[in-house]
């Protein structure tokens, strides 16, 4: 009887040091948590008040949101010509979802050299956006490559000064030169998930090339695609570019991200805030309807 109280009491003492450990881990880990949850609620909470809020007065006023419709409603506004441009950035990244599908299909096919075209497309992602940005300008800009090439003298557009073609200029940059990121990855980890038997079935019941593409190899990352698909429509009022970058602030190429930015960089705050509030309210709905659809039209499958 001592000798098992004896080796008991060892395990005892060691479980309730172990315990202390994971609990004091938690506890550590919870610091930069709640840390992070307090800025978030204090500056979302913050900025709700402001945007209610008059710059001069401090009382409650609808004046920013009445600003923002009537904006919204002239198509030689400023707020106008920042959403049309922040629907073209998100347009370009919608597209290069739908890209990164058919590169990961073709990569899942093991096309001839597909490693080197691998690691071609993520490569953009593995070059810092100065460096991109500056190629791309050497090659655009005035006495740049196509300057030379096309043998223009003094009549060569000025094509990042010009207000009618810098957003189109840097709509370019992103969908040649900034890479696909990891999508095309994702994609294609999910496709080399699929069981080789459920191809080689569909080939064996005389599957062709197309139906196995749409009708076996879709559903199956279907969960995969929609969830990145969510994922670019929580971008639909704020999807912008390197416009910074560009024109260094000059001119006005604005997307909405970047008309707040440089609002709030001229001190202003109430009329950014009320921008701010009122696309979120309107983005979120869209989201989470987009994700119900997705749901409803293929169910998730697990393999």
């Amino acid at each position: 009887m001592n000798q098992s109280t004896q080796t008991n009491k060892p395990k005892k003492n060691r479980l309730g040091v172990t315990q202390k450990k994971s609990l004091w881990f938690i506890l550590l880990m919870l610091i930069p948590a709640l840390y992070g949850i307090f800025r978030y609620v204090f500056i979302n909470v913050n900025s709700i008040l402001i945007a209610f809020s008059d710059a001069s007065t401090g009382e409650v006023t609808l004046r920013y949101f009445r600003d923002l419709f009537e904006e919204m409603g002239r198509s030689d506004s400023t707020i106008f010509k920042a959403l049309l441009n922040t629907f073209k950035f998100f347009g370009v990244g919608v597209l290069k979802l739908f890209l990164s599908y058919i590169i990961a299909y073709f990569l899942y096919k093991k096309i001839l050299l597909y490693k080197g075209f691998r690691f071609l497309f993520f490569l953009p992602s593995l070059v810092a956006p100065v460096v991109n940005i500056t190629i791309y300008v050497r090659i655009i800009g005035v006495n740049g490559a196509i300057h030379q090439l096309t043998g223009y003298a003094e009549n060569f557009p000025a094509l990042l000064s010009n207000a009618d073609t810098t957003i189109l200029m840097i709509l370019l940059y992103d969908l040649l030169f900034a890479g696909l990121g990891a999508n095309f990855l994702i994609l294609l980890g999910a496709m080399n998930r699929i069981p080789t038997e459920i191809l080689e079935s569909g080939k064996m019941d005389g599957c062709s090339a197309w139906r196995e593409f749409w009708q076996l190899i879709t559903p199956l990352v279907w969960d995969n695609f929609s969830t990145l698909l969510v994922l670019a429509l929580t971008k639909i009022f704020t999807a912008s570019g390197p416009i910074l970058y560009f024109t260094g602030g000059q001119g006005d190429p604005y997307t909405l991200t970047f008309w707040i930015y440089d609002k709030v960089r001229d001190s202003t705050y109430n009329y950014p805030a009320a921008v701010g509030l009122f696309f979120t309210v309107i983005g979120i709905p869209i989201v989470f309807g987009v994700r119900w659809i997705a749901k409803k039209v293929n169910p998730e499958v697990a393999y």
